[in-house]
């Protein structure tokens, strides 16, 4: 048997005999020209015939593609070729369809659109080509910078046994403690260089698969097929984005001066350390802008618990700590497994506020009554604080496990911030000229307050000292945490706003209009955690 298409209106091969003696044994050619089906019989018979002696005969395959061919390149409605493409209903016509259902339609010849997929297809690959050769180009300076950096720490180390063995044994302690740090601060540069190194590398060779793959298909598609193939291979190549690497961080260290009251200046000082103004600039720079756009959403989780929740904090250990009316909840780091669930003996309405000790116990505040729980990371609640005179709110942990709580005064607002111990000892209280809507520390210890009073984030130290105020006029923020880069992430509602250290806010975006984030939070493996419309987490990756 044989397999040949229809001449006309056959989508898929069927079975048919040779055309000039119907029968169906042997039909292994056919004639391009007579466009007719041949058994090795009737082949050499075609082929004495004086007109037919000059036609092309080809193999029974080869003809089927070549019907195929033609039945795609025809209109099913008129049965001619197609001869334009109509760019306002995106398909192929022919000349009779431009004069009915296409009149005053916007369309072009077939055979320049056809040029014009080419041009549009060869000008993204060029693009794509450009950015695989840019990157090549990043790594091997990436390299160099290695190389600094190996030099670089080599000389670190020779200054600083030099400069230890000139100063007294009281400072020889301080000198190895600095060794080691620029030894493992030096090391995680390494050790982020060649992560960097392996994602551009993997993304480049992801650039050279999709463009291998583009440019060997193009010679198969057909007229019928053209328009959709460049549409997604420009499509699949506008995906594919560059990585760029991250900016070298500076590794010089600068000898001190011997000066008898500061030790650690003979030591000498390292040139990427934070002074007292805040982050260094590389760092706030390297993350000031584009920090959102970089949100990937790694999945969500419906909390299978009964009362609606209001905080959340997270762990050390990974675990994620939940508020809810009248319990508190320990979860899994992936959310999926209630671990603890501990009722607080409290109205199912008192809203508790909650953060986390270095410990990995949780603190929990309540408005009503108001007092301080502290809760084991295995699920036993301790006393913390007894009844305290005025109402509390939001709870904040320092990294040197000082917790912090916002209380209301006498006239119903938040506005002083009181201090305790891990122990639950009373510390001493920060009045402010604020009204505190909410809080956060930042990464030098300091309050982040967002003051609904005088609409500003206003910066405080320890001793209640306003460091800085910063103009915020989107509405307050009724949740705040800071990364590790200084950035402030606010939330109001349904709407998130980044902030950087200067105060100014760089970014925003607003989640679904149906959704209210109750709480959001960052962990240590910069994934950020939002709490939303009190039963539900959704965990994003924050930064890459």
């Amino acid at each position: 048997m044989a397999f040949a298409s229809s001449r006309i209106g056959a989508q898929e091969a069927i079975i048919k005999p040779c055309d000039l003696c119907e029968d169906d044994e042997d039909v292994n050619w056919f004639c391009k020209d007579c466009f007719q089906n041949l058994c090795d019989r009737c082949k050499k018979m075609h082929l004495k015939i004086p007109n037919c002696r000059s036609h092309e005969v080809v193999s029974i395959l080869e003809g089927l593609a070549i019907t195929k061919e033609a039945v795609t390149n025809l209109c099913q409605d008129h049965n001619v070729p197609f001869s334009f493409f109509c760019r306002t209903c995106d398909e192929n016509i022919c000349s009779k369809c431009l004069s009915k259902k296409h009149k005053k339609h916007d369309f072009i010849d077939i055979h320049e659109f056809q040029s014009e997929l080419h041009k549009e297809l060869d000008t993204i690959l060029n693009e794509k080509e450009t950015e695989k050769e840019q990157m090549t180009k990043n790594l091997v300076t990436w390299s160099e910078f290695e190389t600094r950096c190996e030099k670089t720490l080599r000389e670190n180390y020779t200054n600083i046994d030099k400069r230890v063995k000139a100063i007294t044994s009281a400072a020889t302690e301080e000198g190895e403690k600095l060794k080691k740090y620029l030894q493992s601060k030096e090391e995680g540069q390494m050790t982020e260089s060649k992560e960097s190194k392996e994602k551009i590398e993997a993304r480049k060779d992801a650039y050279n698969a999709e463009i291998q793959v583009i440019k060997q298909n193009i010679p198969l598609q057909t007229t019928s097929t053209l328009n959709q193939f460049v549409k997604t291979s420009v499509s699949r190549l506008q995906s594919l984005k560059p990585l760029s690497l991250p900016m070298p961080r500076s590794t010089t260290f600068t000898i001190g001066s011997i000066k008898k009251d500061q030790i650690r200046d003979m030591i000498g000082r390292d040139g990427d350390q934070r002074d007292a103004s805040g982050p260094s600039k590389d760092k706030t720079k390297k993350r000031r802008k584009n920090v959102l756009e970089k949100l990937q959403i790694m999945r969500s989780h419906k909390l299978d618990v009964k009362s609606r929740c209001f905080s959340m904090c997270v762990s050390p250990d990974g675990s994620i700590w939940i508020g809810g009316m009248g319990y508190v909840f320990k979860m899994s780091s992936d959310c999926s497994t209630v671990l603890h669930q501990i009722p607080t003996g409290l109205l199912l309405w008192s809203c508790p506020y909650i953060s986390c000790l270095q410990s990995g116990d949780a603190v929990v505040s309540y408005g009503v009554p108001s007092y301080i729980d502290r809760i084991t990371s295995d699920g036993r609640r301790v006393e913390f604080t007894d009844r305290l005179p005025n109402y509390t709110s939001y709870i904040a942990v320092s990294d040197d496990d000082k917790v912090a709580i916002a209380v209301y005064n006498d006239s119903g607002t938040s506005s002083s911030v009181v201090l305790f111990s891990k122990e639950g000892k009373r510390l001493n209280t920060i009045e402010t000229d604020t009204e505190i809507s909410s809080f956060c520390i930042d990464n030098d210890g300091n309050y982040v307050i967002s003051d609904t009073k005088h609409q500003c984030l206003t910066t405080i130290d320890g001793n209640g000292t306003v460091l800085k105020k910063t103009e915020m006029k989107e509405s307050s923020l009724k949740r705040m945490t800071c990364d590790r880069y200084g950035n402030i992430l606010g939330v109001n509602g349904n709407n998130v706003f980044l902030i950087n250290y200067e105060g100014k806010v760089q970014q925003s975006f607003t989640v679904d209009r149906e959704d209210f984030i109750n709480d959001i939070c960052i962990d240590k493996d910069n994934r950020l955690f939002k709490l939303v419309d009190g039963y539900k987490v959704i965990v994003a990756k924050y930064l890459e």
